[in-house]
């Protein structure tokens, strides 16, 4: 079940997809033995982490060779700041998927040179209340057609679990600017899609839009 209204259910979704994570243990005695210069170790780390990680940079990278040149950087810097990992602060895979989502969120800032923009406080409104049966996969293709500085806080906010003071570092924003796109990029949604039933449909006169 998806409340628009905080977006808390967005990450559960998406989880979903993304259900075959190795398990907490395995990873990190392959980071330990990775470390003590475990060649196969290495490797099987590397297998373990790819599809996690290729599925967290897709989010913010549409183009695939571009996708391979940033997964190509994440694994450079996990590799190069594995003494770095603490098993006591949690998992493997969260850890290497902030590098691969900073390595994602640097490489589109870098690319495509967008300037900030000075947004005013958007409205309260009234947003989709309840979504039950939510495909993330067909909902992140939505989500793509937002303007680009919204959806990379929508994501980085609600899928990702970044705070506004985090999102302001990465994006070289304000926290008060990632509120505001926040609030635009639930308001766009809002605009675009109604709840009939237990789903959250594209409303037919904007359809082209988002197509």
């Amino acid at each position: 079940m998806w409340v628009a209204h905080d977006l808390a259910e967005l990450p559960l979704a998406v989880e979903q997809m993304e259900s075959n994570a190795v398990p907490l243990d395995s990873n990190a005695s392959l980071v330990e033995k990775s470390l003590n210069g475990d060649a196969g170790a290495q490797r099987g780390l590397f297998d373990s982490l790819l599809p996690y990680l290729k599925s967290a940079v897709r989010r913010y990278i549409w183009s695939e060779d571009d996708v391979q040149d940033v997964l190509q950087e994440a694994f450079i810097r996990i590799f190069s700041n594995l003494h770095q990992f603490d098993a006591s602060k949690g998992k493997v895979q969260t850890w290497a998927t902030k590098i691969a989502v900073n390595a994602a969120i640097t490489f589109g800032l870098k690319a495509s040179k967008r300037s900030e923009q000075i947004l005013s406080l958007a409205p309260e409104i009234q947003e989709p209340a309840v979504l039950d049966q939510l495909n993330a996969e067909a909902l992140l293709s939505r989500l793509k057609a937002l303007p680009r500085e919204q959806y990379d806080v929508l994501i980085l906010h609600a899928v990702d679990g970044y705070s506004h003071d985090e999102i302001a570092g990465l994006l070289n924003i304000s926290s008060m600017t990632s509120r505001k796109r926040l609030s635009r990029a639930k308001q766009w949604i809002a605009s675009r899609f109604h709840v009939e039933g237990s789903e959250m449909i594209l409303k037919k006169n904007i359809d082209h839009e988002t197509d």
